[in-house]
């Protein structure tokens, strides 16, 4: 007799995952930590990895992106561990999907699809879910077109069969039509009310962090501000602009601002939903750029970062490299020389810990407006009558 299986045994073996990665000209170290962070994504995705294999390659092919004989292997290897799904960590095109589901008779999904499945499972406000909805709807926008081509290709399928797919695709093309004409709506009444606060907000400094996802901006902003912002070893914790208020003194008040977290080959429709979210840099009077200084990939991730910040227009506000972390990091003094290459000439880094406190009290001082000077008391002259008689 088969014992059947408990409703999370049943989520784990439909989870069951194998994760795909490549590589054409860069180093193999990179694809590496690419396939790694891969692995963490499809964990914070609810997902199950139990093998993953990385590729070398000459040219994507545009059928498979791999060979048939590299995509066959990958197949039996699935097939070998029981993985249901099969995700890649490069970006597919929707033919390429498609070719894939029906050779592999599995799910498919690329590294843009997974992000946006953990920004869905992520959002909480109002505001995020609007984002993530159309973030979601222009991705599947975009991968339509190619799911029922094999209907419409089929020299020997019926006239019906083909008639009933061209129809489902113009069905589904209106339906998300509509999904992103009434999120986009819904977005901009949020974005004008988010506007609004802003211009009502006090005259007062503004300073962003901005940075990799996972660099500590969350545990940043609590320590500088003495805040309670939630904060988690986790990719992607925050997706809602978090603002404290950091004062010193009359005259000596910051406002902090945590914003979401960048990544590599983020999904360009992402970048797009999360603009109105991601004006608190564009308007910033600084911008606190995060670094992990234990983390190997620093490099490529501040590289990440300011390429982000370039595409929002964000890259002439003024800055100052935080690098974060340094009490896990064995040499900070390394760490920051990986990182001049991708930094300008009069950049300047702080080295912090805002887990132990190290650096945060100057970082507090470099932030905060200068004090006023202190106005010399006046002294009323004497009048006639104070003066002396000759």
């Amino acid at each position: 007799m088969t014992r059947s299986l408990s409703p999370a045994d049943e989520e784990a073996q439909a989870n069951r995952t194998y994760l795909v990665g490549s590589f054409t000209t860069e180093e193999r170290s990179s694809a590496e930590a690419s396939l790694r962070e891969m692995a963490r994504l499809c964990k914070t995705a609810g997902l199950l990895v139990v093998g993953q294999e990385l590729i070398r390659l000459r040219a994507p092919k545009p059928a498979l992106y791999l060979g048939t004989g590299q995509a066959d292997r990958i197949i039996a290897a699935a097939d070998d561990e029981d993985a249901r799904i099969i995700v890649f960590d490069q970006p597919l095109t929707p033919v390429q999907m498609r070719n894939w589901s029906r050779r592999a008779q599995r799910e498919i999904y690329d590294r843009h699809a997974v992000i946006l499945e953990i920004f869905a499972r992520r959002a909480r406000t109002r505001e995020a879910q609007l984002q993530v909805e159309l973030a979601r709807a222009e991705y599947a926008q975009s991968h339509l077109a190619g799911m029922w081509q094999h209907l419409s290709r089929q020299g020997g399928g019926s006239r019906l069969a083909r008639g009933e797919g061209e129809k489902q695709i113009e069905m589904d093309r209106r339906q998300l039509k509509k999904r992103v004409l009434s999120a986009r709506r819904a977005l901009d009444k949020v974005g004008r009310q988010r506007a609004l606060r802003r211009e009502r907000r006090e005259k007062v400094r503004r300073v962003a962090l901005v940075g990799y996802t996972n660099a500590g901006k969350s545990t940043l902003l609590n320590a500088l501000a003495n805040a309670r912002v939630r904060s988690a070893d986790q990719l992607f914790a925050t997706l809602d602009p978090v603002t404290r208020r950091l004062t010193a003194g009359p005259d000596q008040t910051v406002l902090l601002t945590d914003t979401v977290g960048f990544i590599r080959n983020l999904p360009p429709e992402l970048i797009n939903a999360f603009h109105s979210t991601l004006e608190e840099a564009l308007e910033a009077d600084l911008l606190l750029l995060v670094v992990d200084a234990a983390d190997p990939e620093a490099p490529l991730q501040i590289r990440t970062t300011l390429e982000i910040l370039h595409k929002l227009g964000a890259h002439q506000v003024p800055r100052l490299i935080i690098l974060n972390k340094t009490d896990t990091c064995p040499d900070t003094d390394q760490a920051e020389l990986l990182l001049q290459p991708s930094l300008h000439r009069d950049d300047q880094i702080l080295r912090v810990s805002a887990l132990t406190g190290a650096g945060i009290e100057e970082l507090r001082h470099r932030i905060l407006p200068p004090a006023p000077e202190p106005v010399p008391e006046q002294i009323p002259e004497p009048g006639p009558e104070h003066q002396p008689r000759a």
